[in-house]
């Protein structure tokens, strides 16, 4: 065979599955991005134009995920084809080994290498860069005035918690406004009034309140029963925002340009702890070399991606997509490992950067070398035991009908069977990848704040509580793609044409996947009622604990306001404890349906539910 021929016939057998993989893992996080702008731009006040910006500029770190992930998946599913239509068999009958094979791909992924290596040398950083710069010069022009919205508690300057009824946020001026103050050891200060103005300093550093009918009510921390109250008719009230202590965020390694880490690296060290120094110094080296290591993955994916998509079983492009999923989650957690040790001083910066690339060259060789063997090595068949064999006996067998044999789906026809039993591991394989990549990306995000075996610990329950919340967005997706992969191949296999001149209407045909729709609904329903709430709860508290923050919001335990408008209360408690059901610190403020006035606080050190009255919603007070 003309060796040219091939060469295109292989590529565009990959180019397809490729960019596929490549819009979907893109696709699924620019949601992500999207999100997160949305949180800056409500949050912060960011302009359209300053988040269209850093959509932009958080493109090329995405890509530097998704696209050798999706060329792994490109090569696995075309080779699997190929494999799977004995293609590679009369290929090997023509004197075409597994070596000569490789070329294509490898050429492929050589001028992806291409594309990575000016991506993360030059572009990644530059854009990181510039986003950073971006996001601060928002926060230094925070305009707090616009952040105060009607029914919300505004939390975000330190000690001071704001609340307004009623607002005209663009004239500034607001009704039934709430001040609490707890910036002082030994007292807090609530203060109350009709209506009022917000008025931001010119240099940012302090918000002033024009308050108009009032009272402020003084509570001292150590004699709880100790109240001052004091009335107004006017005040003016101003709450330090420290904005004129913010100050631009210290650069950070991954936002340095290739030229500004070896200009650094030239520089003679400003610090006189050499082990300080040596940290730095290690830093900056394994930077370095992560760039040029991180390039070159898509080679190394592909020595890995053609032997797994040869697997020599029917079934076998599960079993080789099984053991890619394995290999890609260990080899990133392998580099944020190794990465770390090397930041710390402890490894060498080149030997961390380069020796998960150096064991995913002897895997693939390894793979590479026991591909021409007619037998499916000893050490593959437990993964392809995930997704067996089907033979043409147990397919006969299935078909009779008194067959001794018990299967799974027996009372089903065989053609539901069939068509399900695809549709449901192309549904796994597609969840499992994209869930995986999901673990990827906050590994590299959270490895910067993982110290110890305790945090550890935590990053694996935040990965597994935060996973149903990534499917519930996943699953619908993931069923329009697994429906057209399945239908596709069967297309393309003529076996959607063999169907119906079988006399199989195409409205039977389609019966199984809105089955899989419809189980699919039921799964998204019973998990977004009974699951995902208190699971991105906890998600939320264990990201915060690994980042070594305290959120103030009710995903968090930790001091936390409820206000309740048609009952004129305002509840506060320092902290809750789940398995107890116990508050600590619990706060009760009434105020009177006829104005905006604190007609009573209680206070109690500790407050529980009875086992007797929780679903009441009975407290005991201590």
């Amino acid at each position: 065979m003309n060796l040219k021929i091939l060469h295109r016939y292989v590529l565009k057998e990959m180019m397809g599955p490729f960019l596929i993989g490549l819009v979907v893992y893109s696709f699924l996080f620019l949601i992500n991005l999207l999100f997160q702008l949305a949180n800056l731009v409500i949050q912060q006040g960011l302009s359209a134009g300053a988040s269209g910006m850093l959509f932009l500029l958080g493109l090329p770190g995405l890509l530097s995920y998704t696209l050798p992930v999706a060329l792994l998946l490109g090569t696995i599913i075309a080779f699997s084809r190929l494999s799977g239509d004995s293609e590679i068999i009369a290929l090997r009958a023509g004197g075409v080994s597994s070596t000569r094979l490789l070329a294509s791909p490898l050429l492929f992924a050589s001028a992806m290498t291409l594309l990575l290596l000016a991506m993360n040398l030059w572009l990644i950083p530059a854009s990181r860069s510039a986003s950073d710069e971006i996001q601060s010069e928002a926060s230094q022009g925070l305009n707090i005035v616009r952040l105060l919205r009607p029914g919300v508690f505004f939390d975000r300057i330190p000690g001071v918690l704001l609340y307004a009824g009623r607002a005209d946020v663009k004239a500034g001026r607001y009704e039934h406004i709430l001040v609490f103050q707890s910036g002082s050891p030994s007292q807090d200060l609530l203060t109350l009034a009709d209506y009022g103005r917000a008025i931001r300093s010119a240099d940012g550093q302090s918000l002033q309140f024009l308050l108009s009918d009032g009272e402020t009510v003084q509570f001292d921390r150590k004699r709880p029963g100790t109240v001052q109250t004091s009335t107004f008719r006017e005040q003016a009230l101003t709450v330090e925002t420290q904005g004129g202590q913010l100050s631009p965020p210290q650069k950070g390694i991954m936002e340095y340009s290739t030229a500004e880490l070896l200009g650094t690296l030239n520089l003679p060290p400003q610090e006189s702890d050499p082990a300080l120094i040596r940290r730095q110094r290690y830093a900056l080296l394994y930077e370095l070399h992560r760039r040029l290591s991180a390039s070159l993955v898509p080679l190394f994916f592909v020595l890995i991606g053609v032997p797994l998509g040869m697997v020599n079983t029917r079934g076998g492009k599960g079993a080789g997509f099984s053991l890619s999923l394995i290999v890609l989650l260990g080899y990133w957690i392998l580099t944020s490992a190794l990465g770390d040790l090397a930041q710390a001083g402890r490894l060498a910066p080149s030997l961390a950067a380069w020796l998960p690339d150096l064991l995913l060259v002897l895997v693939g060789l390894l793979l590479v070398s026991t591909r021409d063997r007619i037998t499916t090595p000893a050490w593959m068949r437990p993964f392809a035991l995930l997704f067996p064999a089907r033979q043409e006996k147990a397919a006969f067998d299935a078909a009779v009908p008194d067959s001794p044999k018990i299967e799974a789906g027996r009372g089903l026809p065989i053609l539901d069977r069939y068509l399900l039993g695809r549709m449901l591991k192309t549904f796994l394989l597609i969840s499992l990848s994209v869930l995986l990549l999901d673990w990827i990306i906050e590994i590299r995000g959270l490895s910067e704040f993982i110290t110890g075996s305790q945090k550890l610990k935590l990053l694996g329950t935040y990965l597994l509580n935060q996973s149903p919340g990534v499917l519930v967005m996943l699953v619908p997706l993931a069923v329009l793609m697994t429906v057209l992969v399945t239908y596709g191949v069967l297309e393309r296999t003529n076996e959607i044409l063999a169907m119906k001149a079988s006399g199989i209407s195409v409205y039977r045909i389609s019966l199984p996947a809105f089955a899989l729709a419809a189980a699919a609904c039921l799964v998204l329903w019973t998990m977004g009622q009974e699951v995902v709430p208190a699971t991105s709860r906890s998600a939320q508290n264990e990201r915060d604990h690994i980042k070594g923050v305290v959120a103030r919001n009710l995903a968090s335990t930790m001091d936390v306001w409820l206000f309740a408008p048609d009952r004129h209360v305002l509840f506060h408690y320092n902290h809750y404890d789940a398995r107890t059901k116990t508050f600590q610190g619990f706060s009760e403020y009434r105020f009177s349906p006829d104005r905006f006035r604190l007609d009573s606080r209680f206070f109690a050190k500790e407050a529980s539910f009875p086992a007797s009255s929780a679903k009441a919603g009975v407290l005991t007070f201590t």
